[in-house]
């Protein structure tokens, strides 16, 4: 389901959907200064662009 504003960048309504779900793991840096990635726990984005001035807009949902 595409935006239901306007492209804040032009004011038009035309959206191309990522026909690809996204998903990016949290990553929690450790007390050494070194970061680990815990893939059981992330958020989905989606992301929309606008087909007339290419701003690209996100949408994301916690698991």
């Amino acid at each position: 389901m595409p935006p239901k504003i306007k492209c804040p960048n032009c004011g038009q309504n035309e959206w191309l959907e990522n026909p690809e779900l996204s998903y990016l793991p949290r990553v929690t840096k450790l007390e050494n200064g070194k970061y680990v990635s815990d893939i059981d726990n992330g958020i989905h984005v989606r992301l929309w662009r606008c087909n007339n001035c290419l701003f690209v807009m996100q949408f994301w949902e916690p698991d």
